[in-house]
């Protein structure tokens, strides 16, 4: 799988047009199933490339680094984009409306727990996650426990998200997520939901996991069905209103990372780092211009957008996520510009 990081820096390019097609698009739509492999894969490169460095090094000292080193490259990129973006993250967060010092304090939940910028939670979640990860670790925690431990803390994730509505009318389980929230955020959009993916890299980063393709293929066929009909079931009778956890997700995301991990390493024409780059930059920026674009289509009286101005949203999202990553990608070249490169 170390082989084969081109590969991953393709599929990561693929997977931030997934993240704009679920910023772009409306639940319930049919390919909201697919777009949303796009966070937990990320989840698992991440922890998995993070746990393989870590496989190399010697003592609890290194390893510590390792994770500092970590943590700063993490802080660093998401404190770019929090400063570049923070003007229209306060209007569009309505930060600005009666000012006052619990604000600062949202803010820091926000900033910690939640979003800032659109879609910005998946950076402090995988963060917080790995840190987590690596601190069981670090306790001698095994493999099994912390994906026991994954496994029901996303399962949790999965009832307030797209299977809320079963308990929707318990008093004292509304009280009880209520409390969470008003204290953290929604787990579905926060580190609780990484734990388990995150986990998963960190086996197949230390454990020699060879199943054989066709048996990944069997297993991933199957899953992307019964995910389809978990998608039916819950869009149609559960009458979900978010769609961001489905159960099926981590057994298709891991079947997935290990049918491109085990693949052949093959020689690709082109320099996949700029992909990589890409990748970063288009997921940082989308979530901002679809929201200045929808706030200007509801200024024109749109509130719902037809299926074809959905489309076009989304084609218009890629195109300027695009160009400013070409912009940000030739200005870090010059002079006075190399500040640029913390944007990926």
């Amino acid at each position: 799988m170390a082989e084969n990081g081109n590969k991953f820096d393709i599929l990561k390019f693929v997977l931030a047009i997934f993240i704009v097609g679920i910023h772009s698009t409306r639940a319930g739509m049919i390919l909201r199933p697919v777009f949303r492999l796009a966070v937990p894969l990320f989840f698992i490169i991440s922890s998995y490339l993070f746990f393989l460095k870590q496989c190399t090094l010697s003592s609890w000292r290194e390893r510590y680094k390792g994770l500092k080193k970590y943590a700063k490259r993490i802080l660093l990129l998401y404190l770019f984009w929090f400063l570049l973006l923070f003007p229209f993250t306060i209007y569009y967060r309505e930060w600005y409306v009666d000012f006052c010092p619990d604000k600062l304090i949202t803010i820091a939940r926000s900033f910690f727990f939640g979003s800032t910028f659109v879609a910005s939670w998946f950076l402090m979640a995988s963060l917080v996650g790995v840190t987590i990860v690596w601190l069981l670790s670090s306790l001698k925690v095994k493999n099994s426990v912390i994906l026991a431990i994954g496994i029901v803390i996303y399962m949790l994730c999965c009832l307030v998200s797209n299977y809320y509505n079963l308990l929707s009318h318990c008093p004292s389980f509304v009280k009880a997520y209520t409390c969470y929230t008003d204290i953290f955020t929604q787990p579905f959009n926060s580190f609780p939901c990484s734990i388990l993916f995150v986990g998963i890299g960190k086996i197949l980063a230390e454990k020699e996991l060879s199943p054989s393709n066709m048996l990944l293929w069997i297993v991933l066929f199957f899953s992307m069905v019964l995910l389809y009909v978990e998608f039916y079931i819950t869009q149609h009778y559960f009458k979900a209103y978010y769609d961001d956890c489905f159960l099926l997700l981590p057994v298709a995301c891991a079947c997935i990372f290990m049918l491109i991990g085990q693949s052949s390493p093959r020689k690709i024409d082109f320099d996949t780092k700029k992909l990589r780059a890409y990748s970063t930059i288009i997921y940082c920026c989308h979530g901002t211009i679809i929201s200045w674009v929808h706030m200007r289509l509801r200024d024109m009286g749109v509130v719902e957008p037809s299926d074809v101005e959905t489309f076009a949203l989304f084609v218009i999202a890629i195109a300027l996520s695009i160009a400013l990553c070409e912009l940000f990608m030739r200005l870090e070249r010059r002079r006075y510009f190399g500040w640029l490169r913390f944007s990926h």
